[in-house]
């Protein structure tokens, strides 16, 4: 009896699992968008590499219990300092692919790519 009570909760535990990713997924990646969120967690971009379509926002998040920033490796845009807890945001109005990183874990890096509406790929 006791194994199949603990069995009942696994199988509830995985779908609750289940049903959280979906929601987070449908919320912050869905194709057609033009609001997007890139998270950071655990000193990494959360997706890395993003594509988006032309006039898409995208915010990055600081979920982490540090300071980081978020900087174009070619210097187009530079957020300064994100707080815990804070965000930045930027629209993106061309075309292009850019890559990102934080100037204070110089490991954590991320990659933009800015699509057309006819091109664009994948989330």
């Amino acid at each position: 009896m006791k194994t199949k009570k603990n069995l009942i909760g696994g199988l509830l535990t995985v779908c609750i699992a289940i049903i959280i990713t979906a929601y987070y997924n449908s919320t912050n990646y869905t194709k057609g968008t033009n609001n997007h969120t890139i998270r950071m967690q655990n000193s990494a971009f959360i997706p890395a590499t993003l594509t988006v379509t032309t006039n898409s926002k995208v915010t990055w998040v600081n979920d982490d219990n540090v300071t980081h920033t978020v900087t174009a490796a070619d210097g187009s845009f530079n957020s300064g300092d994100i707080a815990e807890g804070s965000s930045y945001s930027r629209t993106f109005a061309t075309t292009g692919t850019f890559k990102y990183y934080d100037s204070r874990t110089h490991s954590m890096t991320g990659i933009l790519v800015v699509s057309d509406s006819a091109r664009a790929e994948g989330y």
